[in-house]
């Protein structure tokens, strides 16, 4: 039975009978179903897929320069120029530490990512069980999902990212559930490590706020603690980017170029060659403080100059993230999309699924209005879609039957089927489209 004690008239775990969990052992379950993920991400990796650099050389040159000694900077991709804030530490770290131990081998990530991408699996499986009685079925979904099955291919914050960013849901989870200080606490942390890889890892904050509210005799005490965890792990960062840069709080430079690159007249999103930095920005202003501080203002004078025009790229940008070709047609989120919205409308709001909900829209709500809208920031929030597809589709089964169910699901993955056979067809027909209404 489900641990919450207010889920409404239509709760998950009643939804959700028809899956009860396979076995009387959740743990010896979780073990068979973290080796069958890391089975499946090890023969995902061994395929030799090619994936294109994006921002691999950055990350790997800071993760060298620190192993020679030259602490956290990058300067390959900048013109010989120190950058030193411009990318969150903790997955340089994480290469510095693998290519110290096994030597430069982009081999042995992608082998210790598959761990990670299984650790992931184990993660959603258990935040599955705490939310529905079909929690299994999130887990084997999560193990077999395409994309984050592919992540840990990537030399890229993917795999890392999203497993601090699960853990911390599931974290924040128990201590709703337990009450337990301990657990906030944990969660705070966790929240910090996933900002310490990518800065959107901070937006579980705010999701966290709004969710417990304070409503009871503890008041604020439970805020306090996640805050002051995450406060307290990312600090150590901020205080070091201070004494670099003699600038305070500093998390990071890349912030500035973001927005204005994200909501300019011609946002780099729409040029097949955006996200380009020429030499003579450099030349011209080479602190990297400047820089920052400089985009920012021209930043923030797209948004409020142009209004119009702004309001504009946001709903381009709603449209863009949830976009399935990308470049290729996504099977595996076109299949879970439906599924996932239908699960939103009918328990997103109920008490134990509430936190993940809050997370969705605080993180999708800042990836529309001030970044943009990348499948990029997407990917790491389709574990927990999981979640809110398993549950509608549990509940559909519980109303129609499993025959009539079966069916009609089975036709639909078909039907995504032949649209994946014929993705290039459908692709151009779809881009012509969106080029005709100025969309592309």
């Amino acid at each position: 039975m489900s641990r919450y004690p207010e889920t409404g008239g239509r709760s998950i775990e009643r939804a959700s009978r028809f899956a009860a969990d396979p076995t009387q052992n959740p743990v010896r379950f979780g073990i068979w179903l973290f080796l069958f993920a890391l089975v499946v991400r090890l023969v995902y990796v061994w395929q030799g897929y090619d994936v294109p650099p994006q921002d691999t050389r950055d990350y790997d040159d800071i993760a060298m320069n620190l192993l020679a000694g030259d602490g956290f900077v990058a300067r390959e991709n900048w013109y010989g120029y120190d950058v030193r804030s411009w990318r969150a530490p903790f997955y340089p770290f994480f290469l510095a530490g693998v290519y110290g131990l096994f030597g430069d081998s982009h081999e042995a990530v992608r082998l210790i990512q598959c761990l990670i991408g299984a650790g992931t699996v184990a993660l959603l499986f258990l935040i599955g069980k705490r939310l529905t009685a079909s929690g299994w079925v999130v887990g084997v979904a999560g193990a077999v999902y395409g994309p984050l099955v592919a992540i840990s291919n990537e030399v890229m914050t993917e795999t890392w990212f999203t497993f601090w960013f699960t853990a911390a849901v599931y974290a924040l989870l128990e201590s709703e559930a337990r009450r337990c200080s301990k657990w906030g606490g944990l969660g705070g942390g966790l929240i910090g490590l996933a900002a310490l890889t990518r800065p959107v890892g901070l937006l579980l904050l705010p999701a966290y706020v709004l969710y417990a509210w304070p409503r009871s005799a503890s008041g604020w005490r439970p805020v306090a603690i996640v805050a002051g965890a995450a406060i307290v792990t990312v600090m150590p960062w901020i205080t070091r980017n201070y004494v670099v840069h003699d600038a305070f709080p500093i998390f990071s430079t890349h912030g500035g170029f973001i927005l204005l690159r994200s909501n300019w007249e011609t946002p780099d999103w729409r040029r097949a060659d955006g996200w380009q930095i020429p030499k003579e920005t450099f030349e011209n202003e080479p602190s990297e403080i400047e820089r920052d501080r400089a985009w920012f203002q021209q930043g923030k004078a797209a948004i409020l100059d142009h209004p119009g025009r702004y309001l504009r790229w946001c709903a381009e940008k709603l449209l863009r993230f949830w976009y399935v070709f990308r470049p290729n047609y996504n099977f595996w989120f076109a299949l879970v999309l439906p599924f996932f919205v239908a699960g939103l409308i009918r328990h997103g709001w109920e008490k134990p699924i509430r936190l993940p909900t809050l997370a969705i829209v605080v993180s999708v709500a800042v990836f529309v209005l001030i970044l943009y809208g990348s499948t990029r920031f997407r990917l790491p929030l389709e574990g927990l879609f999981l979640v809110y597809a398993v549950a509608w589709c549990s509940a559909y089964v519980e109303r129609v039957g499993l025959t009539r169910a079966g069916s009609i699901l089975t036709g639909y993955a078909v039907l995504n089927l032949v649209i994946k056979m014929n993705e290039e067809a459908i692709r151009s027909g779809v881009l012509s489209v969106l080029r005709g209404v100025d969309l592309k």
